[in-house]
């Protein structure tokens, strides 16, 4: 009976183990492991004072000298379960734990230091930090709760609390070699070049082998002016770790054979064949000096100056003012009834964390076990408004009194729902000083558009949706006489005409950047932008799902979904990389030529999808509860959007890092933006990752 209690326990079904563990106690009162294992299952149940008095009544039981072993009892039994849970990823139950122990005894540092792990992958970094700090008070020599306060200032950008943090650390271990190269990394950031070249040739005297920081150190030294030494920290390094030099050289040359490199491919190529050479080379100074440039020119922001040079010829006023909600709007002017219709209530996204091997999970996944995702709704709003900046990252919707509606405004970088960046008064139109005159409707639009119209998951999961959301508005849609929506492309193509919204009735995105209609309608985002809620995903799957379709499809079980026909994020080594999955049974897919529902059938028979970060595992929402899906990313550009369809579709999550360049800033000279940067695959990690997952044995 108690190996079940413990099962129970073990399974998440606390009802059944605290009757099982009841009937236990009642048959040997005198056990009083019974009791720690009934009150831990009634604190994971979320009862917290039942847990406690149970504790207390069997602690209370015995003599002073009995007290102090019972209680060492319980907590030993409470560690190893919250330890259990910590390496299960079942991060609120270990949380919970956690402050019980240290309820009972609040001395411990090692139970500071792994309550700040919890919370800390739970996104609460602040918190973590404070865990943390108190775990080195407890205990000045914890090495690793500065380490970790340490990496966590590093991730927020937070340079001098993470170099304070990096100093303590090497007080008590000056071997640390991970820890002396990030701080080698803040030093740099902080401009202290002479500093961070030091702790780079440190590293490398500790441990002679470490790449990365040759890497590094060389980078330094070209920002100091001194080529010639820059040059041979470089060659260091890539002599050390050749693979990725190797591989990239190999696929530029596939590339051109092909007609698809071009010039930043082909120069990223020509210096890692360079390094590679023990000889002198008069061009690897030119190779170096032009990546270098490349890297460094100024990244335009919304306003650059050709903008702000125009600006000067535009007419009209940007907003001054905005409305948090449209509904405040709505109920400052008396339209909450005639002019704002409820569609679906705020909802709750219940997340798991991503399977993983590692300790720890990535930085971005870590949003707790829950997000909450606003109502939705369509808003009316008379002589209202709409913009949208060339490049699609910013849009407003603005009222007839000049007054933004921030809800439905969305603007890159895609915060997660309620991040405190999100406010509206940071949104970047209040930084221009004029907008380009509206094109003005006499009639009713309808804004479809969002932000990247033309990118195939916020299409399908920010988009589409919004056509749903006006069917269940109860608008007439026959009395609409524009939609604006963008439909140049296959699969825009394809997609309104599946949803009867017809070529006749669409005001083209590309062609009308602002807008100014008789009647402006708008339905909100099914979320956030990339925040989806499950009635999004049950809408694309009854929508693009056809049984038709299905019954006569060939059945792919094992898919390898290529990028080699984009224009970013392809494999560097994928030829070897479908080399070895195919021993496996799976099939390399390109997606670009096959029509919506050709891909949601294809995804829909699958069991086990490999594929890099990109459009094509959109079609995730299609697949069935229990497909494995394994996402590769590259280090520098990890985004949580396909790991957020796969909690609500019920598909087991996995994602592998691809490898990059050796050294953090070298890589930056190859690829200065990171989110389209090309990904390395190692293949014995994807190996490892597929036999975790159970996708092969």
């Amino acid at each position: 009976m108690q190996q079940q209690a413990a099962a129970y326990l073990a399974q998440g079904r606390y009802t059944e183990a605290i009757a099982l563990y009841e009937q236990c106690i009642n048959a040997n009162p005198t056990l009083m492991s019974n009791y720690w294992h009934l009150g831990l299952a009634w604190l994971l149940q979320g009862e917290e004072s039942e847990a406690q008095a149970i504790w207390l009544s069997a602690l209370t039981q015995g003599n002073p000298a009995e007290i102090d072993v019972r209680m060492g009892e319980l907590l030993e039994v409470l560690e190893a379960e919250a330890i259990r849970c910590l390496d299960n990823y079942k991060l609120q139950s270990a949380t919970q734990i956690y402050w019980q122990i240290l309820e009972l005894d609040s001395d411990r540092a090692q139970a500071y230091y792994n309550l700040g792990n919890a919370i800390a992958q739970q996104g609460n970094l602040d918190e973590a930090i404070a865990c943390w700090h108190r775990a080195t008070e407890i205990q000045p020599d914890f090495a690793q709760a500065y380490q970790n306060q340490g990496c966590v200032f590093q991730k927020l950008e937070q340079f001098e609390d993470a170099i304070s943090c990096y100093l303590k650390v090497l007080e008590i271990h000056p071997e640390w070699i991970e820890t002396l190269y990030n701080l080698g990394l803040c030093l740099f950031q902080q401009g202290r070049l002479d500093d961070a070249i030091a702790c780079f040739k440190k590293t490398t005297q500790i441990q002679p082998e470490y790449s990365q920081a040759y890497s590094d150190w060389g980078y330094a030294l070209l920002e100091k002016g001194q080529l010639d030494e820059a040059i041979n920290c470089f060659k260091k390094a890539t002599q050390i770790k050749p693979e990725f030099a190797q591989a990239y050289c190999k696929w530029k040359d596939t590339l051109v054979q092909l007609d698809k490199s071009n010039e930043a491919i082909n120069a990223n190529a020509s210096l890692l064949k360079a390094l590679q050479t023990q000889q002198e080379s008069t061009d690897l100074d030119w190779f170096l000096r032009n990546l270098w440039t490349r890297a460094n020119q100024r990244q335009p922001g919304k306003l650059d100056e050709q903008t702000a040079s125009f600006q000067q010829v535009l007419l009209v006023d940007t907003p001054k003012e905005f409305y948090e909600s449209t509904w405040d709007w709505a109920v400052t002017f008396n339209l909450e009834i005639s002019n704002y219709i409820n569609i679906y209530p705020r909802n709750i996204l219940h997340l798991i964390p991503p399977k993983t091997p590692d300790k720890t999970i990535h930085f971005s996944f870590r949003f707790g076990d829950k997000v909450e995702l606003p109502a939705t709704f369509v808003a009316l709003v008379p002589d209202g408004r709409y913009w949208l900046n060339k490049s699609q990252d910013s849009s407003a919707v603005i009222t007839s009194e000049n007054q933004l509606l921030a809800d439905i405004s969305p603007e890159f970088p895609a915060l997660s729902p309620g991040h405190p960046e999100k406010h509206p008064s940071k949104h970047s139109i209040f930084s221009l000083r004029k907008l380009p005159p509206p094109e003005k409707i006499d009639g009713t639009v309808t804004v479809l558009s969002g932000l990247l119209n033309d990118v195939y998951f916020h299409w399908m999961l920010d988009i589409l949706p919004r056509i749903e959301l006006l069917h269940r508005s109860g608008i007439d849609m026959m009395g609409i006489d524009k939609f604006l929506i963008s439909s140049h492309l296959p699969f825009q193509k394809e997609t309104l005409n599946i949803l009867g919204i017809t070529e006749a009735n669409i005001l083209e995105t590309s062609r009308y950047h602002h807008i100014q209609a008789t009647n402006l309608i708008v339905p909100s985002f099914p979320g956030s932008i990339a925040w989806m809620p499950k009635w999004a995903c049950d809408f694309l799957r009854n929508t693009f799902l056809n049984k038709t379709f299905l019954e006569s499809s060939d059945k792919i079980e094992r898919l390898y979904i290529s990028r080699s026909q984009a224009a970013n994020r392809r494999i560097i080594n994928e030829d070897e990389v479908i080399s070895l999955l195919n021993k496996f049974g799976f099939q390399s897919v390109t997606l670009e030529s096959m029509s919506v529902r050709e891909q949601a059938t294809l995804l829909a028979n699958a069991k086990v999808v490999v594929a890099p970060h990109g459009g094509g595992l959109t079609n995730s929402v299609f697949c069935n509860p229990g497909t494995k899906i394994i996402e590769i990313f590259s280090p520098n550009y990890v985004y949580h959007c396909y790991w957020l369809i796969s909690n609500i579709v019920g598909l087991e999550y996995y994602y592998l890092l691809g490898e990059v360049s050796e050294g953090f800033y070298l890589h930056k000279l190859l690829y200065p933006n990171s989110r389209i940067e090309d990904i390395f695959i190692n293949l014995d990690k994807l190996l490892s990752l597929m036999k975790f997952a159970g996708a092969i044995a």
